[in-house]
């Protein structure tokens, strides 16, 4: 069997997941509210506050550079922007018209880059099925 051909799939801000992640928010904001009203302490409140740290993070760590972009070079993956650097992808989940990835890199200095990519059919629909095809058989 052949493997995958070239893809280039440019990495953007996606909608679904900033969708998700408002969702995510709004509803986080509006149980706080909701505890607030109901326990006049402010422990409580300050607890769940601290609830939202991890949906910043995930938000801040998530998000691709704009003029980055996705490379599959037929045996392995590169990340193309202001410094290329090739790794590993892991698929972590597929939703049909948007996928979750995992990249790792070896980088000898600073130890393992991990970071999460999350791209949608949206960014280039032209060549959607080219970059799960990619992705799915570099999985094999």
């Amino acid at each position: 069997m052949r493997a995958a051909p070239q893809v280039l799939y440019p990495l953007g801000r996606p909608r679904l997941q900033q969708t998700l992640l408002a969702l995510l928010l709004l509803s986080t904001l509006s149980l706080i509210v909701a505890v607030a009203l109901q326990q006049p302490g402010y422990h409580l409140v300050a607890a769940m506050g601290l609830m939202l740290v991890p949906a910043g993070w995930l938000a801040w760590r998530v998000q691709p550079r704009v003029d980055s972009q996705l490379f599959w070079d037929g045996e392995c993956w590169h990340l193309l922007g202001p410094q290329p650097i090739s790794g590993q992808l892991h698929l972590a989940l597929d939703l049909q018209r948007a996928l979750l990835l995992r990249w790792v890199s070896p980088c000898f200095e600073s130890g393992p880059d991990s970071r999460w990519l999350w791209i949608e059919q949206g960014a280039n629909p032209v060549i959607w099925k080219d970059v799960r095809r990619a992705v799915y058989w570099n999985a094999r």
